[in-house]
């Protein structure tokens, strides 16, 4: 599947989408802090179908994905 990054996410990895096979979101995460450097280091927000997620939701390949860096403002 593939999966959007953006801000500083995408600077860290050098491009604005990666290609990851993963069962859920816990296997994907991991698999993206591996992917790109000093990711579990940062603050980011992972949405599926653009809902963001906090638990772990079964993936079938099939969704849109994004990473999400924090945002400022007010």
């Amino acid at each position: 599947m593939d999966v959007l990054l953006f801000g500083l996410i995408a600077e860290k990895a050098g491009t604005d989408k990666l290609s990851i096979s993963a069962a859920d979101t816990s296997a994907l995460k991991q698999a993206l802090e591996q992917r790109i450097e000093g990711l579990s280091a940062l603050s980011y927000a992972l949405a599926v179908d653009r809902k963001i997620t906090n638990g772990i939701v079964e993936l079938n390949g099939s969704e849109e994905i994004a990473l999400l860096p924090p945002f400022a403002g007010g």
